[in-house]
């Protein structure tokens, strides 16, 4: 019995040190990122390793200066830089998405070093749009639903909406905000669109959402109305 609580022991032991926590670092598509050993201190090396996704061998180099890149969709854009232990990815791509590994040989012990790195690439945001659909009901006031998005795949992104209200900032975090708005009260609304690498804002008016729609609904009632009053004048005249 004590024998086998030992070997669970010892399981459990060599388990937990085959697990590993990454370093996180965030990258923008289109720009550059440097993943660099954290124990740098250590060198100098005799022999430096790159994987992607762990396992996929991207670059290698050793005390003698050689340099050799593996055939992958990194290869045209991964370079080390002078110390020919950090690696440096330009033009990221969402596909680069990855854990990266590094595993080093010290020179003269031949000590093997090993880290995780972790880098997530996220797209820069552009300016959000906003899309609404007001209406007028019977009291005046202008209801609106108004919609706030961004041209880029939607995982990642926040959206928070922010206006005044009797001099208090309030925030709303959906991308879509209900507004019941009357001539008078405050009218600015501000749409923010955020993920890990960037953020923007757009800025909306009640008064100039529903001024529009306002004016076609009079429209279409004169459209109505009209007729009406030049009939009721007609049975009028012809009455006296």
């Amino acid at each position: 019995m004590l024998f086998s609580r030992w070997k669970v022991c010892l399981l459990m032991l060599i388990i937990s040190s085959q697990v590993h926590s990454a370093r996180n670092i965030l990258g923008t598509v289109g720009e550059s990122a440097k993943l660099k050993n954290s124990e740098l201190s250590q060198g100098p090396f005799s022999e430096v390793s790159w994987f992607y996704n762990e396992t996929q061998k991207i670059l290698t180099w050793d005390k003698g200066g050689k340099i050799l890149g593996f055939e992958t969709s990194l290869k045209t854009r991964i370079r080390l830089d002078d110390d020919n232990i950090t690696l440096h990815i330009r033009q990221l791509q969402k596909e680069d998405s990855s854990t990266y590994k590094l595993k080093a040989s010290l020179l003269g012990t031949g000590k093997e070093i090993s880290e995780h790195i972790r880098l997530d690439v996220y797209e820069r945001l552009t300016k959000p749009k906003v899309t609404s659909d007001p209406k007028i009901n019977d009291n005046g006031t202008c209801l609106v639903n108004v919609t706030c998005s961004v041209e880029q795949v939607k995982e990642n992104v926040i959206y928070s909406w922010t206006f005044e209200e009797q001099g208090t900032s309030v925030s709303s975090g959906e991308p879509i905000l209900s507004i019941s708005w009357k001539s008078g009260e405050p009218d600015q609304y501000t749409c923010t669109a955020r993920n890990p690498v960037s953020n923007d804002s757009t800025t909306i008016y009640a008064s100039e959402l529903c001024a529009g729609h306002t004016f076609r609904v009079s429209r279409e009632l004169i459209v109505v109305i009209l007729p009406s009053i030049f009939s009721l004048l007609i049975t009028l005249n012809w009455t006296q």
